[in-house]
């Protein structure tokens, strides 16, 4: 199940970002098999992608691939140390990673093995789709269970309309190429125009209000009130003439706060909204309150990101944008298992243009 995060502790509330707009785009998707996941955005490009769960700075394996009939596919082993091509096992075996098939980068105390070429990536499938683990250096240092993969790879071929086909990459057939549809439009999000800036004035007196309207919600997230005040989160900015932002923070855990979001009218008698943005991916219901809310008034983008665990090597993250009217959805990235080789690279599930 997708899950959003409060300093480490998980709610029961799945990613299901309700996105306005998107009806030429596809429904994203996340999936688990054994020690891989398999994310596919609403432009149907897909991530296949195995690690160690739970695990801290252990090397993963992903295969990527966007949607389309030319659409090639491309693997990467990122280690977080140092590795040379002839540290790479699978079940106890050399694993070739020869160039020029297969680069090697090393930067940032990362090495990261890639290949796309069709033939390379045929062949490393081959010599790993029936063995139980790929390993680097050391058991030590760093073991990909190997175990859902085949799994992943057959949802991602049967995402992009792929199977029985000459692309398909596990369940092969004759059908050609051209069968294969074409990637999805992703939405467009609409320019954001910079409103005004608030003065101090008007911003304290759009957080009484929206503090005042509130009340219910405070109560019912069990909201910390040294927390509200003690925090640096809380303010309110202007998205256009009309209406206004306000963040109030809610509450405080062991490394991410959460706090409450409301649109505010500008106006003395306008009823503040709450921003609950509804989550249908999954069938989940609104959340009262975002984690790490952040809002940018030169974009006019809100943002929240929500971290597994401190190591932020799982998590969930969403942007939205102001139209003039309401904050539609730009993007999003979620991983729900904790692991792998950097810390916030989670897949994609939600893109826009």
């Amino acid at each position: 199940m997708l899950k959003l995060w409060r300093g480490g502790m998980p709610l029961a509330a799945a990613l299901a970002l309700g996105w306005a707009g998107a009806a030429a785009a596809a429904e994203p998707s996340y999936d688990t098999y054994g020690s891989w996941l398999i994310a596919c955005d609403n432009g149907l490009t897909c991530e296949a992608k195995g690690f160690e769960d739970g695990v801290a700075e252990r090397p993963d394996l992903r295969l990527s691939r966007a949607a389309g009939p030319d659409a090639a596919t491309t693997v990467t082993l990122t280690v977080p140390f140092t590795a040379e091509r002839d540290a790479v096992r699978v079940d106890g075996r050399p694993l070739s990673l020869a160039a020029p098939a297969w680069t090697v980068k090393q930067e940032d105390g990362l090495t990261t093995f890639a290949a796309d070429q069709p033939a390379a990536v045929a062949d490393m499938l081959s010599r790993i789709r029936d063995a139980a683990t790929l390993q680097v250096g050391t058991e030590e240092e760093g073991v990909v269970p190997l175990a859902g993969m085949m799994a992943a790879l057959l949802r991602m071929d049967e995402r992009q309309g792929r199977l029985d086909g000459v692309t398909a990459l596990v369940r092969r057939g004759t059908a050609p190429a051209a069968q294969v549809p074409a990637a999805p439009t992703l939405p467009a999000v609409p320019r954001f125009r910079p409103a005004t800036a608030l003065s101090e004035a008007q911003g304290n007196a759009l957080i009484r209000r929206a503090k005042l309207a509130s009340a219910a919600r405070f109560k019912a997230e069990e909201c910390e009130e040294n927390d509200a005040q003690e925090a640096d989160a809380t303010g309110a900015f202007a998205l256009d003439e009309r209406n206004a932002l306000v963040i109030l923070p809610c509450g405080m855990g062991a490394y991410q706060g959460w706090s409450l979001v409301s649109i505010v009218p500008r106006t003395a008698n306008g009823a503040p909204v709450p921003f609950r943005p509804v989550l249908p991916f999954r069938g989940n219901t609104p959340e009262n309150s975002l984690t790490e809310p952040y809002f940018d008034p030169d974009t006019g983008i809100l943002v929240f990101s929500a971290k597994g665990r401190g190591l932020a090597d799982c998590g969930i993250t969403a942007e939205w944008s102001w139209d003039g009217r309401q904050f539609q959805l730009r993007g999003a990235a979620f991983q729900d298992a904790c692991g792998g080789s950097q810390p916030g690279d989670w897949p994609t599930l939600y893109r826009s243009r």
